[in-house]
């Protein structure tokens, strides 16, 4: 998918050109690039069942380096071609090997869930737009000049917003389920918290959301389209295919969820299958006293709230922990992680609160607030019975 936006760099920087006819987007033949990415990406990892895939990689990186100065009229290069090659391994073909090899051999988890987020994210913010603006005849310079005004400042922080969902949705599939996105690449354990206690396909939801604000942000119908043709397969094909594998891995666990959470429309409360948590919040140090309150009172599911002075460490921070051992969180995140067993609009600011980047943000300015770890108790005193 890289090799199409590197080519284009590649003709724009006058590195190289090609010389054939036919469907082309910004000067770059698709079928060569396709024929390009084929060889570079799936053959590695095809012939890994017989074959190290780095000798591999290394011999296909040779040949390119030799041949492609042959291959004139099809390429032509120029003396500085070699920039071009050097950025094209760099950015496809290292990070294509990686990711089909982790696959393969299900290796570095998170690694394969962070390449494919990039991945999936260079499919929504820029393969499909820019094939929309090639199609209506637009350019990416004249559509980013048309944007500004306070409607597409609002429009740019829901983008934001709905990305930050569909991450947490992923990242989820990989510290609670144990798998990634990929059909190939499933989650081993059902996934029914975070996202998915609200709506059972949040990804698929948050990816036609994203184009369809991006289709209002540019002014570009054929977005829209492309929102209502992806939200048309998800609940056609792919819906029948999903469902079916579900039901035979995880049996009576996947029928009880999906009784009550629906593809495309969120619920308001967390569904009552949603894992549950404990929130270990301070009885006797200011501020941390009113958060435990503040929780007990609300509506949650599968929330617990405990006082931290019995908590078996010596916290300092307000704790989150889940049942099942595989999320914990201090300070902010552990209060956004709370917050999901909420509503969803509690979930949402929860979901905020543990982003990437602003997570780091919103716990300094907490502890510049007054918010700073305190010692407490290892244990509160017990009155009797």
């Amino acid at each position: 998918m890289s090799l199409l936006p590197i080519n284009a760099l590649a003709v724009r920087l006058d590195w190289w050109s090609f010389g054939t006819d036919g469907l082309a987007w910004s000067e770059v033949p698709v079928d060569v690039i396709l024929g390009w990415a084929l060889l570079w990406g799936a053959v590695p990892i095809l012939l890994s069942r017989w074959v190290n895939p780095l000798p591999v990689v290394a011999g296909l990186l040779a040949a390119d380096v030799l041949v492609m100065g042959s291959l004139e009229p099809l390429v032509v290069l120029t003396p500085s071609w070699w920039w071009g090659e050097l950025l094209a391994v760099l950015v496809c073909l290292v990070p294509a090997t990686a990711l089909g090899m982790l696959t393969a051999f299900q290796r570095a988890l998170r690694a394969r869930v962070v390449l494919q987020m990039v991945l999936f994210a260079a499919l929504l913010l820029f393969v499909i737009p820019a094939a929309a603006f090639e199609a209506t005849g637009r350019t990416w310079s004249g559509v980013l000049a048309g944007i500004g005004g306070p409607l597409d400042s609002v429009t740019m922080q829901l983008i934001a917003l709905v990305g930050i969902v569909a991450l947490r949705a992923v990242w989820d599939f990989a510290i609670i389920g144990g798998g990634t996105p990929f059909p190939w690449d499933p989650p081993g354990r059902l996934v029914v918290s975070g996202p998915h206690a609200y709506v059972a396909n949040p990804m698929q939801l948050c990816a036609v959301l994203i184009l369809a604000l991006a289709a209002l942000l540019t002014g570009e119908v054929v977005l829209l389209l492309a929102a209502v043709a992806g939200m048309a397969f998800s609940s056609g094909i792919a819906a029948w295919n999903e469902k079916g594998h579900l039901r035979r891995r995880f049996g009576r666990s996947w029928i009880d969820y999906r009784s009550t959470v629906r593809d495309w429309l969120p619920r308001r409360h967390a569904s009552a299958d949603r894992a549950s948590g404990t929130l270990y919040a301070s009885v006797t140090c200011d501020p941390c006293s009113a958060v435990g309150p503040w929780f007990a009172k609300r509506t949650s599911a599968g929330l617990t709230v405990a006082a931290a002075e019995n908590h078996p460490d010596e916290l300092r921070r307000i704790r989150y922990e889940s049942a099942d051992g595989r999320v914990f969180a201090d300070g902010t995140r552990a209060i956004g992680c709370a917050l999901e067993h909420l509503t969803l609009g509690w979930a949402v600011l929860g979901w905020v609160m543990r982003a990437p980047v602003l997570a780091s943000v919103i716990a300094l300015v907490t502890d510049a607030c007054g918010g700073a770890p305190r010692s407490i108790p290892r244990r509160m005193s017990q009155s009797p019975d």
